[in-house]
């Protein structure tokens, strides 16, 4: 049972991360076709060929290996004669070619926004709600009341759990905070008291991070964009912490952990699936858009020094520089794999 439990974990966590990648690609493929590009291939999927069809000049494919998929332009990676192809991707404008590239990403991100939409509307989200009010201390002389939900604090405007647990106020004097209850809005201007155990300044309430509120449709769609941005800030503050803070890998997941997580997400239902398809989504859009060779940002960077120097860049430099980049990810998926396998074990 346990065997047939992880064999379907994996299954549903390649499924679902092949859907991502397709749809990825799927903006690659959708621009480049509408610009004119001449494409060879459409695949999902990686490795030998089970299934392929041809329509018009194109190939679609399925391919055996369930680990994405991919756009293969003609002349994507050479140097191509104008004259035998013009609508080589190489030959292309550049104003083309950025469009093609960029919209992988902004697929990818997109999609985040339409799942976050979604969740808002149909789940809501996490709100901070006060649960207790300590007797003696300032929260309660100023008259903070059990089941008031916290929508401000000191003038920034709270939607979500999320904003005010990363809000750090231990070292304030005083905060201003504006919470709803049943009777309208309340306004405070709280002074804070050293906690003797923490050593950190407190105004002695808990609060309760799993109450929710549903957001209507189009409160939802002004509040995805803060929604996703507060996971991008999340997202750069990992990586800025392995780069520069001295936490190197030790926070971040490779194919393994993550297919890991997507499996088990099932288990949780259909909300959670949704939670971790925006995630991700708007994680590969994100990482994708990173300046880096091999990767979509770095791709588009080569563009614009083609733009800036007037003349198309040495194919040979040019593959060098993506080769070099796809080993240093390559290298990097090796040690986040072994890092996930060890976890697993």
């Amino acid at each position: 049972m346990v065997i047939l439990n992880t064999i379907l974990t994996v299954i549903y966590g390649l499924l679902m991360l092949m859907f991502l990648v397709v749809i990825h690609e799927g903006g690659h493929f959708l621009v480049g076709k509408k610009g004119g590009f001449k494409i060879d291939e459409f695949s999902v999927g990686m490795g030998p060929k089970l299934l392929s069809r041809q329509k018009g000049e194109i190939t679609y494919s399925w391919r055996a290996l369930p680990i994405g998929g991919f756009v293969q332009f003609n002349g994507e990676d050479e140097a191509v004669d104008a004259e035998t192809e013009p609508r080589a991707f190489n030959n292309m404008p550049i104003w083309k070619r950025f469009l093609t590239i960029l919209a992988g990403p902004l697929v990818n991100i997109l999609f985040a926004f339409i799942l976050t939409i979604g969740i808002l509307v149909g789940y809501g989200d996490y709100v901070p709600e006060i649960m207790s009010v300590r007797e003696g201390y300032p929260a309660y002389e100023a008259g903070l009341q059990s089941g008031d939900r916290i929508v401000m604090l000191n003038g920034k405007k709270i939607d979500f759990s999320m904003e005010f647990s990363s809000t750090d106020f231990s070292s304030a004097d005083s905060i201003l905070l504006g919470v709803e209850r049943s009777d309208g809005y309340h306004e405070y201007e709280i002074s804070t008291v050293k906690d003797e155990e923490t050593g950190r300044n407190v105004i002695g309430i808990t609060y309760n991070q799993s109450a929710r509120k549903r957001f209507g449709f189009f409160e939802a769609i002004k509040l995805s964009f803060k929604w996703l941005w507060l996971i991008v800030k999340e997202m750069f503050q990992a990586l800025h912490g392995a780069i520069f803070g001295g936490d190197g890998i030790s926070n971040l997941s490779g194919p393994v952990g993550t297919i890991a997580i997507i499996g088990e997400s099932v288990r949780y239902g259909f909300e959670v699936i949704l939670r971790l398809l925006a995630l991700l989504s708007l994680n590969l859009g994100i990482i994708n858009l990173l300046p880096f060779p091999a990767l979509d940002g770095g791709r588009i960077v080569l563009l614009g020094v083609e733009k800036l120097i007037g003349r198309p860049l040495n194919r040979k430099v040019e593959g060098i520089i993506n080769l070099a980049g796809f080993v240093l990810l390559l290298i990097l998926m090796v040690c986040l794999t072994y890092q996930d396998i060890t976890r697993l074990l």
